[in-house]
């Protein structure tokens, strides 16, 4: 998984990001200060361990980054445009 952080909500937490498709070395880290705490472990596990993934999800989202289902991961905003809009090679 390309997501990780580091700190725990309620409070800031430093997540890190890296493009799961092959070749690719985009990476980004960004905090986010998360008000809520998690669910309890012992009643949610699933939303225990996903609290601070779930309130990230919007924030990598508008910033273009694209989740692939089917174990791909994230996919950066370059990686993830479709071939037919992304930039030729000899414009980069």
């Amino acid at each position: 998984m390309s997501l990780t952080t580091a700190g725990k909500a309620p409070g800031p937490v430093r997540f890190y990001l890296a493009c799961d498709r092959m070749g690719c070395r985009e990476r980004v880290s960004f905090d986010l200060v998360i008000a809520e705490e998690p669910p309890d472990r012992e009643t949610d596990l699933f939303g225990y361990l996903l609290h601070e993934a779930g309130k990230a999800a919007p924030y990598i989202r508008d910033r273009g980054w694209v989740f692939i289902e089917g174990g791909e991961g994230y996919w950066c905003p370059k990686c993830s445009t479709p071939a037919s809009r992304a930039p030729s090679a000899d414009r980069l």
